[in-house]
């Protein structure tokens, strides 16, 4: 483009030549000039692509990366026959029970794809040989066994109704790792065989309690037949679950944020509790009224048990609507301030 003003120069524009000859070579210049700032401007941009470039090299999830999946639910919907599916083998104990199979936190590995591959099966709600506090507590030590964290929380439904115990099993799975830990969850439907050729997108659509749990999770969610030892479903969840990571910046749930969460719900607790302590103390007046010595104490000991608990349960299950109230406010006035 800078060598074509050779052919200019042999051109006379009116009757003057040495006016133009001049006004001609100093034009040459600045645009020679405006060539070389051109093309350091063409060199740094390609520049910062190759490092924009690399910076999401360093940041998504690539297939040959270690994954750690963290599944919750329900006792009875198939998490644990999950994960057999996803290990490939039988590995955690399944069957069919009122009371959850998995008392406590297991944690198990597999390579897929010559991909190191880790599923952590969590005891499960509404364990009938168990309070849901309890249960709950037992889950949140599956953050630190997925050390440094779970990629995904894999929320576990048994295809057909969406009950209120489900629902509720859901919010309080939401509630025990936060709001923030939204962004890494995925639902995954068990027992696929019963759809018998319908659309699950049909299926969650017509549910409006599930649609809304689904939009939580940015409407990410996958089905398995358990029955059917098929490994390309496990490959396609996977798949699934490496595009949510690579949204997240490659990033994971950290116990952390799991800290954050129970400041968070600890603080809601004791306002809940002052909240009820005139009602403890009249509760309390009628113990004394009522027993003496060893059995007034014992007596004490549960209420005050009672009370904490149930401010606990409150704190937890409030604590998402408030943060959300919170968040969504500080945003609008951000908005309108800035």
């Amino acid at each position: 483009m800078c060598s074509s003003f050779k052919n200019l120069e042999n051109v006379s524009p009116g009757p003057s030549p040495t006016p133009s000859k001049s006004w001609i070579s100093a034009f040459s210049k600045e645009l020679l000039v405006f060539c070389v700032v051109a093309f350091l401007a063409f060199g740094i941009q390609i520049n910062n692509s190759d490092q924009q470039i690399q910076h999401l090299n360093n940041t998504v999830q690539h297939p040959g990366d270690p994954l750690r999946i963290l599944l919750v639910g329900k006792t009875g919907v198939g998490k644990s026959a999950t994960g057999n599916t996803i290990i490939g083998q039988d590995v955690f104990k399944s069957e069919i029970s009122s009371s959850s199979v998995t008392g406590h936190c297991e944690k198990f590995h597999t390579v897929i794809n010559g991909r190191k591959v880790s599923v952590i099966d969590s005891p499960g709600l509404f364990d009938t040989s168990l309070p849901v506090h309890e249960v709950v507590n037992r889950i949140k030590l599956c953050i630190p066994l997925s050390a440094p964290g779970p990629h995904v929380f894999l929320v576990v439904i048994q295809l057909g109704r969406f009950t209120d115990e489900e629902e509720e099993a859901v919010k309080i799975i939401q509630a025990a790792f936060g709001e923030e830990s939204s962004i890494y969850t995925m639902a995954l439907f068990t027992h696929g065989d019963r759809l018998e050729g319908k659309n699950i997108h049909t299926f969650v659509r017509d549910s409006p309690k599930l649609l809304s749990f689904i939009r939580t999770c940015k409407g990410r969610y996958h089905v398995f037949n358990n029955k059917e030892k098929n490994p390309e479903q496990v490959i396609q969840l996977l798949e699934q679950i490496d595009k949510m990571v690579t949204g997240n910046g490659g990033q994971h749930y950290t116990s952390e944020m799991l800290e954050k969460v129970e400041r968070a719900i600890e603080k809601e607790k004791r306002r809940i509790l002052r909240e009820m302590e005139e009602q403890r103390q009249k509760e309390i007046a009628a113990l004394r009224e009522q027993l003496e010595d060893e059995a007034y104490e014992k007596a004490l000991q549960t209420l005050n048990s009672k009370y904490e608990q149930v401010a606990r349960y409150k704190a937890e299950i409030d604590f998402p609507a408030i943060l959300h109230v919170v968040t969504t406010l500080i945003n609008a006035l951000s908005r309108f301030f800035f």
